[in-house]
């Protein structure tokens, strides 16, 4: 309970006053333990917030592999559908904390954070995606799924941060899919029609 009760302190703090303002002893006040307490779980405010990191990266993995399971047999805009408004709802639920731990992610690599979820991430679109390959554009499925992981969670930050609307409601989740749908299913090429006045030349040619 204690440790939970740090996490929970730490994202609080990170979220109304920022990393510069996370000190252990702030962290240590807003979750009601003594600085001692918290030093027995953790050295230093580094090693929170990559708990608290660790903790918000691991429940949005877990939910979001369950979601590919559960969509394996759905037709392919069904489950591309369901599974960006998982990724959505996700960041809908708490998107401040999402854009600190976002911002943060970068410097947290940089001390020594080791972010295995991203791995394990692409693991699971790549799993979702093998069984259709024969029925989509991209032979590179590796570098497919580079490409939809970070086009459709650079879109989802872009909407936290500038427009928390969109994360309302269903209209976004659609766009996306359609852009995702577009990459992985684009329509042939319609042919392009005749030219008019070249089509006219030719008639007048034809009646003289």
């Amino acid at each position: 309970m204690t440790y939970d009760a740090i996490l929970t302190a730490t994202a609080r703090v990170l979220v109304k006053e920022g990393y510069e303002a996370a000190s252990t002893n702030r962290i240590a006040q807003e979750a009601g333990v003594s600085v001692g307490s918290l030093y027995q779980y953790f050295s230093s405010k580094e090693g929170l917030v990559m708990a608290v990191m660790e903790h918000h990266r691991a429940r949005s993995l877990a939910r979001f592999e369950a979601r590919v399971a559960e969509l394996a047999g759905a037709p392919l805009r069904v489950a591309l559908g369901a599974l960006i408004g998982e990724v959505l709802a996700e960041k809908a639920a708490d998107p401040r904390l999402h854009q600190a731990l976002h911002e943060l992610l970068p410097r947290m690599r940089q001390l020594g954070y080791v972010d295995s979820h991203e791995l394990k991430l692409f693991r699971a679109v790549r799993a979702f995606l093998a069984p259709r390959a024969a029925d989509i554009r991209p032979r590179d499925l590796d570098m497919a799924v580079f490409i939809l992981v970070h086009s459709v969670n650079a879109l989802a930050y872009a909407a936290t941060t500038e427009r928390p609307e969109y994360l309302q409601g269903d209209a976004f989740v659609q766009e996306l899919c359609s852009l995702v749908v577009g990459y992985l299913r684009p329509e042939p090429a319609r042919p392009r029609p005749a030219n008019r006045r070249h089509s006219s030349a030719r008639r007048g040619e034809g009646s003289m």
